[in-house]
């Protein structure tokens, strides 16, 4: 919001600010990538993967590919000034996405609850660490068993990721430029053309 400001400042530039949901799709590893490499640790430990919060917490989502055709369009068409958010029509929430990650990796989900959240929340800091450690050693391992060394990939969470906070846009403003998006909704599909994606290139071990 603060960069906004300051550009909004600059004289004469001619700035549309673009606000996209959750990006998932071939090639991200900031979005939703992060779930399904820990989905897959998950099946390295044999355990439950729980979740904070409930599964109504809002997680709207756009694929990559939209992303980039609404930039070509907002460089041709966009207003000067204007701000578009671009998010799918899915209402992608937490409870949708476990549902695909379950139906991928053969593992159960399920969710905390607000009132274990709360008292999560009072030491957020350190359970973040908590949750990063046992995660990371299992990536490592099932990835050095199928020949894997390096990969951008990991299954690393920032503090923040852990937050009660809903990310609940209306993305359908940029319509009015004639946009439509090619991936109204998540599919399981979808997210198993992510993996797919990093299989092809031995980035992820071939354990789907």
């Amino acid at each position: 919001m603060k960069a906004e400001e300051e550009l909004k400042q600059i004289p004469g530039l001619n700035l549309i600010i673009v606000r996209p949901a959750v990006v998932y799709g071939p090639g991200d590893i900031s979005g939703i990538a992060p779930r399904l490499i820990s989905a897959a640790v998950y099946t390295e430990l044999n355990e439950k993967m729980s979740f904070l919060w409930s599964g109504d917490l809002k997680l709207n989502t756009v694929h990559v590919v939209d992303v980039c055709r609404a930039l070509w369009v907002l460089c041709e068409k966009g207003k000067n000034g204007q701000i578009y958010n671009l998010a799918d029509a899915n209402d992608t929430d937490q409870r949708k996405i476990n549902n695909f990650l379950e139906s991928i990796f053969k593992i159960k989900t399920d969710f905390a609850g607000t009132a274990l959240s709360q008292m999560a929340k009072l030491n957020l800091k350190s359970l973040t660490e908590d949750v990063n450690d046992k995660h990371l050693k299992p990536w490592s391992d099932l990835c050095k068993r199928h020949g894997i060394m390096n990969t951008p990939l990991t299954p690393y969470l920032d503090q923040e990721l852990l937050y009660n906070n809903n990310l609940s846009v209306d993305g359908t403003k940029i319509s009015e430029l004639g946009f439509t998006y090619e991936y109204p909704e998540m599919k399981e599909q979808y997210l198993r053309d992510s993996l797919n994606y990093f299989l092809e290139q031995k980035l992820f071990p071939p354990i789907v």
